[in-house]
């Protein structure tokens, strides 16, 4: 049900599989997503057995409406139809759990040494490009000073360059280095190196960026992946916050 990055936390978080749930059929069996129609009712249960197996209230998770862009979100200004790919938030914003869904896309979670500031970030390629994982440490940084250098930062399960097949003209909007043009008859982004390196870059220590899980195309009885199966499916949850 849940893969975690930090084996010593003071906060809860994890990124989930597709094990340990109650929705069938496409959905099977931890499905988090409500918009391709699974059951409302499996979903909240599964939340609610995800929370208990966490330790956290569900009803204290914001997710916002994720729509493929690098807009940031904090959780004290949250409602449903709030729209962003990132959301953070700070230990006097309350106990609060904030979480992103993923199929495929990049998911990542920062949290600083003194587990004062978390963020939940959804980096598909889209994301990626507009830079929403550095537009997230910004945000953090201009509003509670936490310096980069302090925060901790975990990559996800998510679609891997073997996988990930993309078009030149997608391609090309990538650093050449992350993107392999000559292995497979078309072009295969590297998203987690692309993402490592944005972390890198904006401040995060190399040493303290953990890769969590596996490729969510390859493993099919393990994972939900839109690239593999198409729209109607499932969708994993990426979370951290305070219970």
């Amino acid at each position: 049900m849940l893969e975690l990055a930090w084996s010593a936390s003071s906060v809860v978080h994890g990124f989930t599989d597709r094990l340990g749930g109650v929705s069938e059929g496409r959905f099977a069996s931890l499905n988090f997503g409500r918009k391709w129609g699974d059951d409302p009712a499996a979903v909240d249960e599964n939340l609610r057995r995800l929370a208990a197996a966490s330790g956290f209230d569900p009803r204290s998770l914001r997710s916002p409406r994720q729509v493929h862009g690098a807009a940031v979100l904090r959780a004290r200004d949250w409602s449903a139809a709030a729209e962003a790919d990132a959301i953070w938030a700070a230990r006097d914003d309350g106990a609060v759990v904030v979480g992103v869904l993923t199929a495929d896309c990049v998911p990542v979670l920062l949290v600083d040494e003194e587990a004062t500031v978390v963020a939940a970030i959804h980096s598909g390629w889209r994301s990626t490009v507009a830079g929403v994982v550095p537009a997230t440490i910004a945000a953090i940084s201009a509003a509670t000073s936490t310096a980069p250098g302090r925060l901790r930062a975990a990559i996800g399960p998510c679609i891997e360059q073997a996988s990930f097949e993309v078009g030149p003209e997608v391609a090309a909007l990538f650093p050449k280095e992350r993107v392999d043009w000559t292995s497979y008859a078309r072009p295969h982004v590297d998203l987690v190196d692309v993402v490592r390196s944005q972390l890198i870059a904006s401040g995060v220590r190399a040493e303290r960026i953990t890769r969590v899980g596996a490729c969510t195309f390859a493993n099919p009885g393990r994972y939900f992946s839109f690239r593999r199966d198409g729209a109607g499916i499932g969708q994993m949850l990426s979370f951290i916050g305070w219970p």
